[in-house]
């Protein structure tokens, strides 16, 4: 009967101790895990900053491609009339500079 508590005894001593080393592990686990989380949230928020300043600078580019169009349409207009009437325009509208 001694002979079977101490086996229990020790059983139990190493049941524990494997337990407690799963569980510290798993606990390991648990923070590496937030950690990256944490990491991944935070590379998240950077990229979407990033995605609204390249989405603003996208608009002020198509806003000045537009008005290039808009004169360049202008000037393509003056010049087929002076091929058909001979005369340069009197007033011809300068571009703006790029900004």
């Amino acid at each position: 009967m001694l002979r079977g508590l101490i086996a229990f005894l020790v059983l139990a001593a190493i049941a524990a101790g494997a337990f407690s080393y799963w569980y510290q592990r798993q606990l390991a686990f648990e923070a590496e895990q937030q950690t990256r989380v944490d990491e991944l949230t935070k590379q998240l928020h950077q990229l979407q900053t990033e995605n609204e300043a390249n989405k603003t600078a996208l608009n002020k580019v198509e806003q000045e491609e537009n008005r290039l169009a808009s004169e360049n349409q202008v000037l393509l207009k003056e010049l087929e009339q002076a091929k058909v009437t001979g005369k340069l325009p009197k007033t011809l509208p300068l571009p703006y500079p790029p900004k």
